[in-house]
């Protein structure tokens, strides 16, 4: 007998090897847990004393039947890509608890009802309704879905992502709505495995503002992101939040193989036989301890309850009757749940009232492009709109934008291709018949301009600030202080970037991202392009390990291939408790990259600088250059690559009413000059003579409005363009 439980152990084991890297599903709630009772002496406790309690109380008859109602509000933390998860997904979430909570699940056949595993008899129902809220704290309507958009906290997600201040979403009382949160992944630190979600025990729980669930969105419903998961990962984790241990947990005074009292140790649950520990396997025969518990509900050895879903069986189909009982009273004896479902608080919440419209809301996914690309928009309006209808302004359909793929101005989610360079707003008016809304995002796409040739060289001497130039952009996770023209210090010239890191605690992530630069009239059989740039940074202690790392792109930025890293020592060993300023050539490091291999010499080529902060000094940036060739350490220091001898420089910049153009060469040429805006069209056209010598000339802008305009010059051999600013 010994032996084949032996046996029986170690085939059940490795089968747990094998299903959990198929599967992968794992939850965090037990580290969750050792933490809490490392932080507080008497949480061990209270955790015994609350689950006793709940588990020898038997339901009183009138509560019994009783249909508990719970308002309900989903908190997506996305980055603005697929995580961004659809209404359809988060009604599938909702959909799968509901149903197994109620015991109205297609596979309750499979609940095994034998002479070592009469489990069915004892399966119970919640009587228990999960409703999005449909009126917030504020009383304004809602759909109980919370968007935001936080790159920084979807992935590796934990506490952080649960509170506004930090850039997430703070959860809505939990005294009157039960709070999920939906990420990309789940920080996995201190457990084992992907951590497909975790949830805090009630018990306790009434000063824990983070109450609630957390939850990887491949995990949280059965459709989008979810695709071959059955959703019930959110049915084990409700499981936590509303009271009740896994079924193999040592939760307190006991373990998981024992004889003592089962409304005391284990699991607190007698009707679940005892179980040495967790594992994925779904054999009919597994039994993992030979102990028959005081008060179990069969009085024999009976086989582990595999169906459970406080389990990490893939078979799971079914709460216990003991299990539901804990559940019920804690919604009747725990203060914020009782109040979760009292009458006042579903009137307060709206979860019962009907769907009309009220608000009108919409997203894209990428909202800076080139030109030509493609955007689905997607309607988040609610309640059930039944006609949509978008506007783009400025621009006319079919020259500056289309709808495409077939949709139109009239269908839910279109996609829409932009073609002309600028800044586009976007408008959303939804009905159903009775009711309307509207929204209006004001510049709310940008398509980048796309005349931005090589040789590329950028010293930010004609800027005062960044948003002065269509060419760069900025990302600033934290939303503290972000990549901007500094006038104190550049490479031999007067400007540079700065990130005024220094005075910044914790982690902060920068980012500086050129516009769509044409590589495409590289010849990949014969020549090669470097990137050349130049940094200047300091520590602020000598432990500070911070990053530069650099990355390109060859579709416009939808995708981004990392191609440098620097960080700690590398990128400045010397430390400074003051805050770094360069003041001489040598502060400066000068960086050539020759790794824009011939797959990126493509139109829509773009770079992105970021820079990953945790504590250290500031950081400068200059001298961005992109041309042909191999590397060459006379990097320019303005705006400005020199063609061979030819070259002209414009003044002041940015002008008023007048443009002075002085251009040398070393022999007499005869130069064609065009002005251009901002999309590359021609503005006006002047002939510019040269003899051999420097020659100046004034040109007339007073007529030009205010913007980013282009000084084109060439003679068939020589040409070159340059920006200038209208103020």
């Amino acid at each position: 007998m010994q032996f084949m439980k032996v046996l029986l152990s170690l085939i059940a084991l490795f089968s747990s090897i094998l299903v959990f890297s198929q599967d992968g599903k794992w939850c965090k709630t037990d580290q969750i847990i050792k933490e809490q009772k490392a932080s507080n002496v008497k949480f061990e406790e209270l955790l015994h004393s609350s689950l006793k309690n709940a588990a020898k109380k038997k339901l009183n008859n009138e509560a019994k039947g009783v249909v508990i109602e719970i308002p309900t509000v989903i908190h997506i933390i996305h980055d603005n890509g697929i995580g961004n998860i659809s209404d359809d997904q988060i009604y599938s979430a909702l959909e799968v608890l509901n149903t197994d909570y109620n015991r109205l699940n297609a596979d309750t056949s499979s609940t095994r009802q034998t002479a070592l595993a009469p489990f069915k008899q004892n399966a119970g129902s919640m009587d228990i309704a999960f409703k999005l809220a449909k009126l917030d704290p504020q009383g304004n309507c809602t759909n109980g879905i919370v968007r935001v958009n936080a790159p920084h906290l979807t992935y590796s997600a934990g506490e952080d992502c649960k509170y506004t201040s930090n850039g997430g979403s703070d959860g809505w009382p939990k005294d009157n709505y039960f709070n999920i949160w939906v990420v990309n992944t789940i920080d996995s630190e201190g457990a084992a495995g992907t951590i497909a979600g975790y949830a805090y025990y009630p018990y306790g729980a009434s000063t824990n503002d983070g109450y609630g669930i957390l939850m990887d969105n491949s995990y949280f419903g059965t459709v989008g992101t979810a695709s071959n998961e059955d959703g019930r990962v959110l049915t084990h984790e409700m499981g936590h939040a509303l009271g009740l241990p896994h079924i193999f947990d040592e939760v307190a005074n006991g373990s998981g193989c024992h004889t003592g009292d089962c409304f005391s140790e284990g699991d607190y649950s007698c009707d679940t036989p005892p179980q040495s520990e967790a594992n994925w396997s779904c054999s009919q025969t597994y039994n993992s301890c030979s102990e028959i518990p005081l008060n179990d509900a069969f009085g024999f050895d009976a086989y582990d309850q595999i169906e459970n879903y406080m389990s990490y069986n893939y078979c799971q189909n079914m709460f216990s009757l003991d299990q539901v009982n804990i559940m019920q009273n804690n919604f009747v004896d725990i203060s914020f749940l009782s109040n979760l479902k009292s009458p006042s608080n579903l009137i307060a919440t709206g979860i019962n009232e009907p769907d009309q419209i009220c608000y009108a809301a919409f997203e894209a996914y990428n909202r800076v492009i080139c030109s030509g690309d493609v955007i689905p928009f997607h309607d988040y309006s609610f309640s059930n709109p039944t006609d949509w209808s978008w506007s783009i302004t400025p621009g006319v359909p079919g020259v500056d934008y289309d709808f495409v793929n077939g949709t139109s101005a009239i269908s839910k989610n279109p996609e829409i291709t932009f073609i002309t360079s600028g800044h586009y707003s976007v408008s959303l008016n939804v009905t159903d018949g009775v009711g309307n809304a509207s929204e209006t995002k004001t510049d709310y796409i940008q398509v980048l301009p796309t005349d931005i040739s090589l040789p590329f060289a950028e010293g930010f001497e004609s800027y005062n600030l960044l948003n002065d130039t269509e060419i760069w952009s900025i990302t600033n996770i934290e939303n503290n202080n972000a990549f901007n023209v500094f006038s104190q210090a550049g490479h031999n010239s007067n400007k540079s970037l700065k990130l005024a890191n220094f005075g910044q605690f914790g982690e902060n992530t920068d980012e500086l991202i050129s516009g769509p630069i044409d590589l495409s009239v590289v010849d990949p059989s014969s020549e090669i392009v470097t990137l050349s740039f130049r940094y200047s940074y300091r520590k602020r202690v000598p432990s500070n390990d911070e990053w530069l790392k650099v990355f390109i792109s060859r579709d416009c930025g939808d995708n981004w291939t990392q191609r440098k890293t620097i960080h700690g020592d590398a990128l400045n060993s010397n430390s400074t408790g003051t805050p770094w300023l360069p003041t001489v050539e040598s502060d400066w490091t000068t960086v050539h990259m020759t790794n824009v291999t011939s797959s990126y010499f493509v139109k829509d080529f773009r770079v992105k600088f970021e820079f990953e902060g945790s504590g250290g000094n500031n950081f400068f940036l200059d001298n961005i250059n992109i041309y042909k060739g191999a590397p060459s350490d006379a990097l320019v220091d303005v705006d400005e690559l020199v063609n061979e001898n030819f070259d002209f420089t414009i003044f002041p910049n940015p002008a008023d009413d007048e443009l002075n153009l002085r251009l040398s060469v070393n022999a007499s040429s005869d130069f064609k000059g065009r002005i251009l805006d901002v999309t590359g069209k021609e503005i006006r056209m002047f002939d510019f003579n040269q003899l051999v010598s420097s020659n100046q000339a004034k040109i007339e802008i007073s007529d030009l409005t205010s913007g980013v305009y282009f000084i084109q010059l060439d003679n068939y051999s020589l040409n070159k363009t340059k920006r200038f600013i209208v103020k």
